[in-house]
């Protein structure tokens, strides 16, 4: 099973993998530049979902022949005045069915999120900042520095993508009505 992830980024990849395997065993994951026209740092569930959703199209067309097409976004969401970092994953087969999940989120500490919005930081350009450590995202994300290591984003995205993956793991319980 061949399975395209919209992205370079070797936490992203390995969700998948991890995911993929999890439900059908053994697969090649193959990775490609995400679309352009993404927003850096999505601000909003809409955006986060428009982010997963435009990752998967462009991993399809990028990578003919893939058996399922996944998009990974993460992002901050406010909810009732606290700022949470959120990811989504969609997956698309080949047939073009489609479903999306989401991860666990968790809340993003003050100091970090008034530099996002404030300064127009992206998380991982305000955690640097803050704690002098680069490139998070492409390795245990904020939520590994914020854990002191008993979480990551590679657990969080691989849940987004199982999450995602329930539909075609059990196919008969998301069967839609038909219209009468």
């Amino acid at each position: 099973m061949l399975v395209a992830v919209a992205s370079l980024n070797p936490v992203k990849l390995e969700a998948a993998r991890s995911a993929f395997s999890a439900a059908f065993g053994e697969v090649e994951v193959a990775g490609s530049e995400p679309p352009p026209g993404l927003a850096p740092q999505p601000m909003s569930m809409r955006e986060i979902l428009l982010g997963s959703s435009a990752r998967a199209s462009w991993a399809c067309a990028s990578v003919p022949g893939a058996d399922y097409c996944v998009g990974i976004e993460s992002g901050a969401v406010e909810l009732e005045g606290e700022w949470y970092a959120a990811t989504a994953a969609t997956v698309r087969s080949r047939s073009g069915r489609q479903a999306t999940g989401f991860g666990p989120a968790y809340p993003i500490p003050r100091r970090i999120s008034s530099l996002m919005i404030s300064e127009g930081l992206e998380m991982e350009e305000a955690m640097e900042r803050l704690y002098g450590v680069p490139d998070l995202g492409r390795r245990e994300g904020a939520v590994g520095l914020l854990s002191r290591g008993a979480s990551s984003r590679l657990e969080l995205c691989a849940e987004a993508v199982k999450m995602a993956l329930l539909p075609f793991i059990s196919p008969g319980d998301y069967r839609r009505r038909l219209a009468t």
